[in-house]
């Protein structure tokens, strides 16, 4: 008996236990899908599958199961070490915890192993968390270790918006702040570093306010909870956005492999699993879609766009395929939605209260391409209460949080400061100013910018500059001295004809679009050395050669570019991938060339012009493609002088069967109306919509033709509300509040007598806050000339330590910066409007009795701007 016991493993039962995947036909699928990987990845056998000799079992089959799912970009950007490292130290975290040995194996395999949790590019986080958080939390149990877990998050991070390019968690942690999908990623990683399933989940739009939101959901004992990453809460299932949540259209998240979960699916692919959970935030309801044709048969096949307005647009929160039987059904909330259906070019849409109407029925026709306005009036799901925090719960945890703002604040202190950049700028002969703009914005890593700057040559300074000039700011706070010395140094020089802007920007300059920057010109150079004098003659010859030697593939499906000599050794690439190695080969080759915004194609500089290259479903360029002047009128509403492009309106242009959105933020053109703007000939729609304080959208549709080689003309026409506000309350302002610049305390009511006011309570550190100082700074000029009170009121206990009313100086000098010390006003307030725990930050304006004709709570970007409409009201 002795000897079988110490024998065990020779049983099949003991056996069995090697193995990762222990249901036998799930093994048989991940193997098959592996080997399609791997010939798939045929141009990166070596440094993708060398590794795979010599493993266990469990090794094998986990990295069978990573390859076998894992998106393209990481076929193409990462090796087989990296995975190695990633099953390794996960296996280790999960024999380290008690609760590891409690996971289940599915869990675990999609929730844990995946060293990917969105569109970030991975790096070696595991390993660093995993050695950081280790001691900290053994010796807690699973739920508590995931609230500490986002403890040790908040100290490291806070909230902060910035580009669209996603931070890997460990560039995330150096810069010590980043945007909610940044703050996710990062926290998901960190949970999964200590054997914690963890999941990022997304509201893709949200319905009652111009924006999304993401969080994270963590698995617990047999059940998911949620919780805001770096924004730990005293309890799992609470945070800020727990009320908007209940007003949300869609919650999902994408899994990682053939996912066999309880959630609804929204997709499910070879690769990839799309779920669906928003019942466990908001009520919901089914909504089917019937799509029929002309003849009143089922249309099988045709794509169904569940759309929300949400940034002046009408985005799909899920997209599906009808059945045999033409029908289409989600799971969603209970407000409008845009159902929009197509297929070969015929096209239905119709607006939907989910909720009210089980079943909708579409008829496929041809586009009526007739020019004519349509009025909608969009209504979100309503608000819905949420149970507060226990206050002596909630008092500990504000506690905590000062005094993790204070680790975080203490490690920022360790960057470089304007001092010691200015010594330096002085003994290398750079600009001062310059220098510390870009050693400043450089955050942790400005000893890689320092290091780049130091091994600058005099010659260099003014190319060198104009590089760091022409990269965003996130890429100066995450890329290495190495590779921006590398573009500057490969770099081919300036051309007798183009201007040094044109050369630093779309020659010189490694930024293309969202991808990481990597050293690509030597490879590129090396490779097309041959090729070099054809493809400088004529440029459209790279796009040649690229759709000849780079196959298409589409399973790139969290969208993370493949670096261009990473897709070069694959030999495929997504589309977009392929307009990224487009530019980069052009520019390494001295062309100058671009990917416009507007309409996502590449561009090259030939002859003063840009020229554009067409990839994927567009085709080949036309011969002769001439684009028509649009010119965009505007006549002012009240409180807005002019509209803001993803905020008030978008412009879309019908291709392949339906309207699709134009980039225009951030043109220079849009600045000041009327404008005038060069596009494609063809039918287009201008979607503008006026967000109403209750998260309704007064929303036009204006559709209209831009014929070839002709001037249009269109007007942007926002619907406005006439009707004068109602009284919401009676507010009494005798509340004592402690003000933060005069450093003394008073009665509200003596600096609101006789005046109208807007009082404005917040949480400094909150994101909801964040976003709403911003707009009101943003708009300070416009609240500058009002003669009423704007003050902004900070709630008792959120006071951050080192607090500096300076921090806020953008916003109007008129303003007042009050603490809400005792409680008092917040007790008015709620009195007033019969609220028991509203949501933060909580904004009022009120006339000079005391009468609340505005209020808002909690997250609803625009608030700053429907207060300076209000102002009409408050003369």
């Amino acid at each position: 008996m002795i000897l079988i016991s110490g024998c065990c493993w020779l049983t099949p039962a003991c056996s069995r236990q090697e193995h990762f995947l222990q249901d036998s036909s799930y093994r048989q699928l991940v193997h098959k899908q592996y080997l399609r990987r791997v010939e798939l990845a045929r141009g990166r056998q070596q440094e993708l599958f060398s590794v795979m000799k010599g493993l266990s079992a469990r090794e094998k089959e986990a990295m069978e199961f990573l390859y076998a799912f894992m998106p393209l970009s990481d076929l193409a950007n990462l090796d087989g070490q990296y995975f190695l490292e990633q099953v390794r130290t996960a296996f280790e975290a999960r024999e380290f915890f008690s609760w590891g040995r409690e996971i289940p194996e599915d869990i675990f395999r999609h929730f844990v192993l995946p060293y990917r949790v969105n569109n970030e590019n991975p790096d070696r986080a595991r390993q660093v968390f995993f050695e950081e958080l280790k001691p900290r939390i053994k010796d807690l149990d699973m739920y508590r270790a995931a609230l500490e877990v986002n403890h040790w998050c908040h100290e490291k991070v806070t909230y902060r918006p910035t580009d669209e390019r996603t931070s890997a968690p460990l560039a995330t942690v150096k810069t010590a702040f980043g945007r909610c999908g940044e703050e996710s990623t990062f926290t998901v990683a960190a949970l999964r570093a200590v054997s914690i399933p963890a999941r990022q989940v997304y509201t893709p739009r949200w319905a009652h306010t111009d924006d999304n939101h993401a969080w994270v959901e963590v698995w617990v004992n047999g059940h998911w909870y949620y919780l805001g990453a770096c924004e730990p809460e005293p309890e799992l299932n609470m945070g800020w956005f727990s009320g908007p949540a209940k007003r949300a259209m869609m919650v999902h998240t994408t899994v990682f492999g053939q996912y066999q979960g309880p959630e609804e699916t929204l997709t499910r692919t070879e690769l990839f699993t799309r779920i669906n959970q928003l019942s466990l935030y908001a009520p919901t309801a089914r909504l089917t879609v019937e799509v029929r044709d002309r003849a009143g048969a089922p249309v099988s096949g045709a794509t169904v766009e569940f759309c929300l307005y949400n940034y002046a647009e009408f985005y799909p929160v899920a997209v599906k395929s009808t059945d045999e039987k033409g029908l289409a059904s989600i799971l969603t909330g209970l407000g409008d939605l845009m159902v929009i259906a197509y297929k070969d070019d015929l096209l239905a849409w119709q607006k939907v209260t989910a909720g009210s109407l089980e079943k909708l029925s579409l008829t496929l026709t041809e586009p009526d391409l007739s020019e004519r306005e349509i009025d909608l009036d969009i209504i979100p799901p309503v608000a819905r209460s949420v149970e507060p925090a226990d206050p002596a719960r909630a008092e500990e945890n504000n506690r905590r949080l000062r005094l993790e703002d204070i680790i975080r604040a203490t490690y920022e202190s360790s960057f470089i400061n304007r001092d010691i950049a200015s010594i330096f700028a002085r003994e290398k002969g750079l600009p001062e100013e310059l220098t510390w703009k870009y050693l400043e914005s450089s955050r942790g890593n400005w000893l890689e910018i320092l290091d780049y700057l130091y091994l600058l040559k005099p010659e260099e300074f003014q190319t060198g500059l104009g590089l760091l000039g022409a990269i965003t700011a996130k890429d100066l706070r995450d890329t290495p001295a190495a590779i921006l010395l590398h573009h500057l140094w490969e770099a081919p020089g300036r051309n007798e004809g183009l201007d040094e802007e044109t050369y630093i920007n779309f020659v010189v300059s490694p930024r293309i679009g969202r991808e990481l920057l990597t050293p690509w010109r030597k490879d590129l150079k090396e490779k097309f050395r041959e090729a070099e004098t054809a493809f400088r003659e004529n440029p459209d010859r790279i796009a040649d050669w690229i759709k000849v030697n780079i196959k298409t593939d589409d399973s790139n499906y969290y969208n993370v570019p493949l670096f261009p000599h990473r897709a070069l050794q694959l030999g495929r690439a997504d589309i977009y991938s392929m307009k990224i190695l487009y530019v980069a080969i052009a520019r390494t080759l001295g062309i100058p060339a671009r990917i416009d915004q507007a309409t996502g194609r590449p561009c090259y500089l030939a002859q003063g012009q840009w020229r554009e290259v067409f990839f994927g479903d567009e085709g080949p360029r036309p011969a002769a493609l001439t684009k028509s002047s649009l010119t965009l009128n505007y006549g002012p509403i009240p409180g807005l002088p002019r509209p803001v492009y993803y905020t008030h309106f978008t412009l879309a242009r019908l291709s392949q069967g339906k309207y699709r959105t134009l980039d225009y933020e951030n043109e220079p053109a849009l600045n000041s109306f009327p404008c005038r703007l060069l596009v494609d000939p063809g039918h287009y729609l201008l979607v503008s919509g006026n967000r109403q304080p209750d998260g309704s959208v007064l929303c036009r549709l204006k559709f209209f033709e831009v014929p070839s080689e002709k001037e249009t003309s269109v007007s942007i026409t926002l619907r406005t509300s006439l009707r004068e506000p109602d009284i919401l309350g009676q507010l009494n302002p005798e509340a004592r509040v402690y003000d933060l610049k005069r450093q003394t305390g008073l009665n509200l009511s003596t600096i609101t007598e006789g005046r109208n006011f807007i009082l404005m309570l917040v949480e400094p550190d909150r994101e909801p806050t964040k976003h709403l100082l911003e707009e009101v700074q943003t708009l300070a000029g416009q609240f500058a000339a009002w003669p009423g009170l704007l003050a902004v009121v900070v709630t008792r206990d959120t006071l951050p330590a080192g607090f500096e009313p300076a921090s806020y100086r953008r916003l109007p000098d008129s303003v007042r910066l009050l603490y809400d010390s005792e409680g008092e006003l917040k007790k008015a307030i709620l009195r007033a409007l019969g609220k028991e725990s509203p949501g933060l930050p909580l904004v009022l304006a009120c006339r000079p009795g005391g009468q609340v004709i505005f209020y808002s709570e909690g997250y609803r970007i625009g608030t700053g701007e429907q207060l300076v409409r209000t102002l009409a009201w408050l003369k």
